[in-house]
């Protein structure tokens, strides 16, 4: 979406996301991956009667149900669920407490790469809402260009950024002459 603000920006851009197949693999094998770690875990100690051995069984339990409800109601779905149970589970097993963290922060930066990303343009700087917020001054670019819905950021380290706008609601040549003036 591009907008005209006062506020803050004087332009935001809606820049297209990729799809999010590959962040739902490596969730899936997160999960997967420590299902059967619970399982190595419990056969190593013998802790077969064991409460991280009857929980680890949850695991597949809420994967298929993720999976299922993805095909079935809402594609958009996430894994957070499965994830958030393994990561409880890995409070159980001594001296791996700490792969617990790693699950909760996957989740979070999970949520954050599923949200548009936006690219906000006022007349100090540009910024890029990713989950750690980069922000930069008109100084390190040499160009900023908009045209048929792509956005070209170049940098003077020859450095280059393209994107494609997702809702194409603006005026081309009056943001061209809007960059034009903070680049020159």
């Amino acid at each position: 979406m591009a907008k005209k603000q006062d506020e803050l920006c004087q332009y935001i851009l809606v820049v297209k996301k990729e799809h999010p197949a590959n962040i739902d693999l490596v969730s899936f094998l997160l999960c997967f991956i420590s299902w059967i770690f619970f399982l190595y875990y419990s056969y190593v100690y013998n802790r077969f009667s064991s409460a991280l051995f009857w929980a680890a069984w949850l695991i597949p339990l809420v994967l298929a149900w993720t999976i299922r409800a993805k095909r079935k109601f809402n594609r958009y779905l996430t894994y957070k669920h499965p994830l958030f149970v393994a990561g409880i589970l890995w409070l159980f097993v001594p001296g791996m407490r700490w792969i617990a963290l790693l699950f909760i922060l996957f989740i979070l930066f999970d949520h954050q790469s599923r949200q548009p990303l936006e690219i906000g343009i006022s007349d100090e700087k540009i910024v890029i809402n990713t989950f750690f917020r980069k922000r930069y001054g008109w100084s390190v670019f040499s160009n900023v260009v908009l045209k048929d819905g792509l956005l070209t950021l170049d940098f003077k380290n020859n450095k280059v950024l393209q994107r494609e706008v997702v809702i194409r609601d603006i005026n081309e040549a009056e943001f061209n002459d809007f960059c034009r003036e903070q680049v020159g």
